[in-house]
């Protein structure tokens, strides 16, 4: 019974996990265009702390992540409070905590998952939530290089204002990280030269691999489940 309890307390978690991530990602469009951004950052500090609970169970992990978070999250409001001219310096900060900690959740996702012996919904749940959280992780990994290497990219006219302001240049990214992933191409922002070029294979054999050993991982997870049904 405890065993049950457990195993449902773990699957909402991963649930209402997943559907933080997807309202973040709405959220984060919106805030884009220049309105709800308080909205954006708040959902975003939410987003945050649920996956810092959700995915860090491993008391090291969860002290040193929530460090990591706690900080990211402090110098992302503090950007209301300070000069313009600190505006880019704290945006760099803040991508580089983020995407070291979400590049962690990534990976402590992956690791627990494959430890794992039998499917199940909240397995299915967690990998998904691996899959949108590594989406975020190469945004912040895009966004970091446009910061110090502007000319890696080129934009279409139609997107170029979205790139001076914060929430603008964060949605971009994200929504062109899971671009990368996917193999899609739109024309809006591409790669011109490295590191964005490097970024953008690295991303799309991610995203091909990811699917790839997720599920099989859950296809192999499955093969005894059913071998013991045949059995009987």
């Amino acid at each position: 019974m405890a065993i049950e309890i457990h195993e449902g307390l773990r699957h909402r978690k991963f649930a209402v996990l997943l559907a933080l991530l997807c309202l973040a990602l709405a959220i984060e469009t919106i805030a884009a265009k220049g309105s709800a951004r308080v909205l954006s950052d708040a959902v975003g500090s939410v987003l945050g702390a649920v996956t810092w609970f959700v995915v860090f169970q491993r008391p090291r992990e969860r002290a040193a992540m929530g460090a990591i978070i706690l900080l990211a999250l402090m110098l992302s409001w503090a950007r209301y409070f300070v000069a313009e001219s600190w505006v880019d310096a704290l945006s760099l900060t803040v991508q580089a905590l983020l995407a070291v900690f979400l590049w962690s959740a990534v990976y402590t996702i992956l690791r627990d998952l494959f430890s794992r012996r039998s499917a199940g919904g909240a397995n299915v749940l967690g990998a998904v939530c691996g899959y949108l959280i590594a989406g975020a992780a190469w945004g912040r990994i895009n966004a970091i290089t446009y910061l110090l290497v502007p000319s890696a990219y080129s934009f279409s006219p139609e997107v170029t204002a979205l790139l001076p302001d914060w929430h603008g240049r964060e949605a971009l990214f994200t929504y062109y990280a899971f671009t990368q992933m996917l193999t899609l191409g739109y024309n809006d922002v591409n790669p011109v030269r490295a590191p964005a070029t490097t970024w953008s294979l690295f991303g799309a054999m991610f995203g091909l691999f990811y699917t790839a050993v997720v599920v099989s991982q859950f296809v192999g997870m499955a093969q005894p489940v059913k071998a013991e049904g045949g059995n009987e």
